[in-house]
């Protein structure tokens, strides 16, 4: 709980897109103010060596984590579906969007696995960009979000926000200066969407959410 407390009084957290599974463990979006506390975090390219260092440490955290939620509570863990199949949960490129090069991949690491995609989508000056994860019922992936969903801050800048959307629990964040931000959620403790808009108007977080059949993946392997 130390941890989660250090990370939500402004700690800094670097790591790279290739295991998003860390940015969105801790659930915190594009909404950035020097005058805040806050989590920052910054896309990089790493090695795989990087990546699985940064997976590792990861796993660890959310051991630390597990020990707050009632093991009745606990769903058991599953195979994550294949990035190919958890492609067909992202939406259709609306009218007027083009989309760029699709992304997708499925990882393991000493007994972890976790599938997720990727798609953003172009407007002249908007992006939108759409990630789903299997974080496959892991506690130890899950909880930490789930605890981070407890904070919330609003300045004159803009919010980040713990949220509940048709009892999903989730974040929100954005910043009325640069007109980012985006929106965290997490489906039935297995499926984390992130929707992370560019110069964007601040509902429309909640109209792409609503692209995403949620229903649908909460009913995976049930």
């Amino acid at each position: 709980m130390n941890q989660l407390h250090q990370l939500l009084s402004g700690t800094t957290l670097t790591i790279s897109y290739g295991i998003a599974v860390g940015l969105l463990l801790i659930g915190c979006g594009n909404y950035n103010s020097a005058q805040s506390s806050e989590i920052e975090i910054r896309e990089e390219n790493t090695s795989d060596r990087d990546i699985f260092g940064i997976f590792q440490q990861i796993i660890e955290l959310g051991k630390d984590f597990s020990t707050f939620e009632d093991n009745s509570a606990q769903k058991k863990q599953v195979t994550p579906i294949s990035f190919q199949e958890l492609i067909e949960y992202l939406p259709q490129s609306p009218r007027g969007w083009t989309t760029e090069k699709l992304q997708g991949q499925t990882s393991s690491l000493a007994g972890y696995s976790v599938s997720q995609v990727k798609q953003s989508y172009l407007q002249k000056d908007k992006t939108m960009t759409v990630s789903i994860f299997d974080w496959t019922f892991n506690p130890a992936l899950y909880l930490p979000f789930l605890l981070s969903t407890e904070f919330s801050q609003e300045s004159i800048d803009g919010y980040n926000k713990g949220v509940e959307i048709d009892n999903i629990p989730g974040r929100e964040a954005y910043n009325y200066h640069t007109k980012d931000g985006s929106l965290n959620l997490l489906i039935d403790r297995r499926f984390f969407v992130q929707i992370k808009g560019d110069n964007i108007e601040e509902r429309e977080l909640r109209e792409w959410w609503k692209k995403i059949d949620s229903d649908s993946l909460s009913q995976v392997n049930n």
